[in-house]
């Protein structure tokens, strides 16, 4: 009774002390300093006292714990590891698992989604119902319409066919997977060929300005003489590989110095034939002229002669 008597005595004298005696006061309440405060701050053991494992996973900041999966690992949740690093905050781990919950008890056309407990009967009956077929070669996956440039493949189909059966895809969602993934497929390959081209043509620019650098005022007379002769040698204009060649400016140099050694005159610096030039029918004639049995003439000079020919029929056609 004399406990009790002193401990409600100490409320009573708390409104008569002055500020100067809080100091004393507190010094006197030490009996009864476990009683928390409640304007004060929590007790220093409460600060302390376990955390939930939500509150371990993840930081004050909301963001995932460094080591998160050690917590997991303690709780005996290891199995958990790759499905809470998908969630970078407590709250989309619990959305993420109310929605795990809302689909758990679903029926698919009277069928339960399986658990971790389910049978495989469950399991085959529930495959069955969301339409994913008996092997993977039952899979009609591919796309009506394919992009231009690309053709079906049955290997890559069928790797595709083994897989959306081991991941339990039914055949409607893996019909439409195999469509988008050839649309994207085909926007790539579109943009791939927009770079190509791009590339090539600033490689054809680059040629031809160091032609013109090099040819200057006579680019379009030189470039007419190389295309000539090039003619002449029987380079296929349709041929990629022929065209690639031709482009080369060295190769180019070649067909203009092999037309103008057919001419007359010589070729001073920049390609430029003299201005004495003869026809190459002229030429052609002259050589004629000289072995009229062309045929029982040097080897070289009948190589001269039907070039000349060749040229002139283009010249004049």
């Amino acid at each position: 009774m004399e406990t009790a008597t002193e401990t409600t005595a100490a409320p009573e004298a708390a409104p008569q002390a002055s500020p100067e005696a809080a100091p004393q006061a507190s010094t006197e309440a030490t009996p009864v300093a476990s009683t928390p405060d409640v304007f004060g701050s929590a007790p220093a053991e409460s600060a302390s006292s376990e955390q939930g494992i939500i509150n371990q996973l993840y930081t004050p900041e909301g963001g995932l714990a460094e080591g998160y999966s050690d917590v997991l690992r303690e709780n005996g949740m290891d199995n958990l590891a790759n499905t809470v690093a998908k969630y970078k905050s407590a709250d989309g781990l619990l959305k993420g698992a109310a929605n795990l919950i809302s689909f758990a008890g679903r029926k698919v056309e009277g069928v339960s989604v399986p658990n971790e407990g389910s049978t495989e009967h469950e399991v085959a009956e529930y495959r069955k119902a969301i339409g994913v077929p008996e092997s993977p070669t039952s899979y009609e996956i591919q796309p009506e319409n394919m992009p231009e440039g690309l053709e079906w493949n049955d290997e890559v189909g069928g790797f595709w066919q083994g897989k959306f059966h081991e991941l339990g895809i039914g055949q409607d969602q893996a019909s439409q997977i195999a469509q988008a993934y050839s649309d994207f497929t085909g926007i790539q390959l579109e943009q791939a060929k927009e770079t190509l081209s791009s590339n090539e043509n600033q490689h054809l620019e680059g040629m031809r300005d160091a032609v013109k650098k090099e040819w200057g005022d006579n680019y379009d007379r030189n470039m007419e003489a190389a295309v000539s002769m090039a003619t002449v040698m029987n380079f296929d204009f349709d041929n990629a590989d022929d065209m690639a060649a031709i482009r080369n400016p060295k190769v180019l140099n070649m067909l203009l110095n092999q037309h103008s050694s057919l001419q007359e005159g010589a070729l001073p610096k920049g390609g430029e034939a003299t201005s004495n030039a003869k026809g190459s029918r002229d030429m052609a004639n002259e050589l004629l002229m000289k072995y009229p049995n062309m045929s029982a003439a040097p080897t070289e000079v009948q190589s001269r002669y039907v070039t000349l020919r060749k040229l002139a029929s283009r010249e004049q056609g």
